[in-house]
């Protein structure tokens, strides 16, 4: 099941950010808490959070990010 993760104000988890968010197949609340655990992009008051797919998504994501199996890093690839 595909899922979006993408920027969002804390305490405002029903808004998303469209320019920096990603789709990911599997693990993707791992990924969520990784890229939080780095501050990956985001600043105070922000944190990446893991929504369910929805068709209109596939309008603004061009991104898909996995975890290597081999090296256990994070993967972005354009779709």
């Amino acid at each position: 099941m595909k899922k979006l993760i993408a920027i969002t104000k804390t305490g405002a988890e029903f808004f998303h950010s469209k320019n920096n968010c990603f789709f990911a197949s599997t693990r993707a609340e791992t990924i969520a808490d990784i890229l939080n655990k780095n501050k990956y992009k985001i600043s105070e008051g922000e944190t990446w959070h893991v929504y369910d797919y929805d068709f209109m998504q596939d309008q603004y994501v061009i991104n898909r990010i996995n975890i290597n199996k081999n090296t256990g890093r994070l993967k972005i690839t354009a779709i």
